[in-house]
């Protein structure tokens, strides 16, 4: 049931976890800090979302260049793996949250002035970030922990947890008279099915004709 507050109803459409995250580049300096939404995709709260850093750069000192980069990947309230089903949440508490996340670098396609969803990269100007093996780049982080991203882009950390909310909020002031006329109006339906109709047949007889009288 809603929340009612002097005639003004709040609905709670959805919830979930926010994880804190820091970029920071190369020579510490902060590209981005904050809470980032991801969405929940189970019952066990596993929320998938991305982080986009218009802001970062590549390098320290007079090498130092503009980029950008994306992360990718998911959230685990209670994270727990096994070699069957990888890795999951095993209850939807934030008992021992967890990020795993993909990373990208290059262009997020924020300044061609077509607009986008935050909850999804736009991968057509982004490339891979790889490990030391040459494969994509997945950077695992309990709370606390921080990754070094490589080609000098700096490091992920992830700094904690908050809890968000999706709220509507309906204020409708003719609420009463709208449900005052459909009940009489479900009324005079219910009349009109149940009481039995009554029936008049008129017969009307008018004079003949001059034609017809010759």
């Amino acid at each position: 049931h809603p929340l009612g507050i002097d005639g003004t109803d709040v609905f709670l459409l959805s919830h979930g976890y926010a994880p804190h995250i820091t970029v920071r580049n190369a020579d510490g300096s902060i590209a981005f800090s904050g809470p980032v939404v991801f969405l929940p995709e189970d019952s066990t709260f596993r929320s998938f979302g991305v982080v986009k850093v218009p802001d970062a750069t590549q390098g320290s000192g007079a090498g130092a260049r503009h980029t950008q980069i994306g992360l990718e990947g998911e959230f685990y309230p209670t994270y727990a793996f096994t070699q069957a089903s990888g890795p999951f949440s095993a209850f939807p508490d934030d008992r021992n949250p967890a990020l795993s996340m993909l990373a990208y670098a290059g262009d997020l396609g924020l300044d061609n002035g077509v607009p986008q969803s935050v909850y999804s990269l736009q991968k057509k100007g982004l490339k891979p970030l790889k490990n030391s093996a040459g494969k994509p780049l997945r950077l695992d982080l309990a709370l606390g922990r921080t990754a070094t991203l490589p080609d000098g882009l700096g490091t992920v950390k992830f700094d904690g947890v908050s809890r968000y909310v999706k709220l509507q909020i309906s204020h409708t002031p003719g609420q009463r008279i709208a449900l005052g006329g459909m009940v009489l109006a479900l009324i005079g339906l219910l009349g009109s099915l149940f009481i039995r109709p009554r029936r008049v047949w008129v017969r009307k007889i008018g004079r003949a004709s001059c034609r017809e009288r010759v």
